[in-house]
């Protein structure tokens, strides 16, 4: 019987690491157009940053740490930022685990659609898809921008002190 015990106890050790690192894993919320559109149609005095972005998009990924910094620095704050995956729905794990290697404390959404010709229009006429794209906005304010291309920290910083309430 003690020649077990040792097996015992690293066989709890083992279960008891894997489910603190499950609970750390970094939530990512699977979305329909619907939920982003509910968003977008928002009333309240908060100052949305939504960014559209993939875990294959170097430029995406590059202007990551800029959501983030928005993030922490506004924290608590009618300031939210949302960053909005556009990998497949398969591809969740993978989008879960590249937020949490990067340590990403933002809300995470992958928009669960397949056809983008559906829905990208209704969000913002402007937009041709392409990726990274952010969209600011204020619905109580009456404020909105949005930008379709990889930002600059201080070009983020400059359009978040703008609309910030």
């Amino acid at each position: 019987m003690k020649l077990y015990q040792p097996f015992r106890i690293a066989f709890i050790v083992a279960v008891l690491s894997l489910a603190g690192f499950t609970a750390q894993a970094q939530s990512v919320n699977v979305i329909k157009f619907d939920e982003l559109q509910k968003l977008r149609n928002s009333p309240t005095d908060t100052l949305y940053v939504v960014n559209f972005w993939a875990t294959w998009c170097g430029p995406c990924i590059k202007e990551m740490p800029y959501f983030e910094a928005i993030n922490q620095q506004y924290k608590g704050q009618p300031v939210r930022v949302i960053l909005v995956s556009m990998d497949a729905a398969e591809d969740l794990q993978k989008v879960k685990t590249f937020m949490q290697r990067r340590k990403i404390a933002s809300d995470v959404w992958l928009l669960d659609e397949t056809d983008a010709n559906a829905w990208i229009d209704k969000l913002e006429p402007k937009w041709s898809g392409a990726i990274p794209a952010t969209m600011l906005f204020n619905n109580k304010r009456k404020q909105y921008n949005f930008v379709e291309k990889e930002l600059k920290e201080d070009e983020l910083q400059a359009l978040v002190k703008q609309f910030k309430p």
